[in-house]
């Protein structure tokens, strides 16, 4: 586990690295600014919708695929995962049409403090980058089976095609129209995709249509997934507020939250993501092998680990806060107001400044 780990952890700090560049190169074209609050809103917004789902699917086809793998072999594996994309699709197309019908009415309740020309762009940004969500299912389930396999490297990798679009789209965006930074959003998210279809097929992956709602191993996937999904309904709800709070604090306000947000997000997917991405599929693997003593060593290790780690990161990260923000943004459209409401995100503390 532990040198998987640490090559994770590689991969990861390449891929924040170049994540860095995306909202850096962000910031430097629009800054804390109405356009960069509705983009930032269109790309939550879709995030938050599919949250629900993608927790179920990485909560329980994991544990399932394992236990129908073992029970009935590759082939019925196989099945069940064709079974669960089929469904997927249908879900996630319901879904695209809500979101047109009502894209109005959502972004009210992300950002109830948009109004006029912010409003508007956050309405066409989010009927387009709300297409993501058919690719975002898919690859959540594809990753799993990765991940399942054995290959871990292939799902951190899906970043660096994912950053390099988003970059180039806001980079025309500034030169040509404004639109292009949604239309890259969901570019990027297709480039993910792309990347792991060779891979899916060399672990013995095949696609077949098959559609079956009455499956007892998705009934049971659903089951498994439930308090997990409740948990992640409160976070959300969490995400909403303070979406909503920033989006009438200020302009700019949403963007700065989102920066914010991406620092701490750093230590989290440099440590806590890496270290639980490796441990679920092994432990998953212990339960269907009931092997309790292997699991409860692994995870008490992981937890050790996590905990040696964030510490020290998390005091560094509040101490150094502003100067942290004014080193990583501090340039182009991103002035001293910018900084100083980033900075204070990021440490939650009050100023003179407004705050969230």
């Amino acid at each position: 586990m532990k040198k998987t780990a640490i090559l994770l952890m590689i991969i990861t700090i390449v891929s924040k690295i170049v994540g860095f560049a995306r909202d850096v190169t962000l910031s430097y074209f629009y800054g804390t600014s109405n356009i960069s609050d509705a983009y930032l809103i269109s790309q939550i917004i879709p995030m938050v919708i599919f949250s629900f789902i993608g927790t179920a699917i990485t909560t329980g086809y994991i544990p399932l695929f394992n236990e129908v793998e073992q029970k009935y072999g590759e082939k019925e594996s196989n099945r069940f995962t064709n079974n669960l994309v089929n469904l997927l699709m249908i879900l996630c197309t319901i879904i695209v049409i809500l979101g047109f019908l009502f894209t109005e009415q959502i972004v009210k309740v992300f950002a109830s403090g948009f109004a006029g020309e912010t409003f508007a762009l956050a309405v066409q940004f989010t009927k387009i980058s709300i297409l993501a969500i058919y690719f975002t299912g898919v690859l959540s389930i594809f990753s799993g089976f990765l991940r399942i396999k054995g290959n871990y490297v292939i799902p951190e990798l899906v970043g660096f095609p994912m950053n390099f679009f988003i970059i180039l789209s806001i980079f025309l965006s500034s030169k040509t129209n404004i639109l292009v930074l949604a239309i890259g959003s969901v570019v990027a998210t297709i480039s993910q995709l792309v990347l792991l279809i060779p891979f899916i097929h060399k672990e013995g992956y095949r696609y077949n249509f098959v559609l079956d709602i009455k499956d007892k191993y998705i009934k049971r996937m659903l089951y498994l997934a439930l308090p997990v999904v409740v948990g992640v309904s409160v976070n959300q709800i969490n995400t909403l507020v303070d979406k909503t709070i920033a989006s009438r604090v200020s302009v700019g306000g949403i963007s700065a939250l989102n920066y914010s947000f991406r620092l701490i997000g750093f230590v989290q997917g440099l440590f806590v993501t890496t270290i639980s991405t490796v441990m679920y599929p092994m432990i998953s693997k212990m339960v269907a092998e009931d092997n309790r003593e292997g699991m409860k060593e692994s995870v008490s290790e992981a937890i050790n680990s996590i905990s040696i780690l964030v510490i020290p990161c998390t005091v560094g990260a509040m101490i150094f806060a502003e100067p942290v923000v004014k080193l990583l943004f501090g340039r182009g459209a991103f002035d001293a107001e910018a900084i100083s409401l980033t900075s204070n995100a990021l440490f939650c503390k009050r100023k003179t400044q407004p705050t969230f």
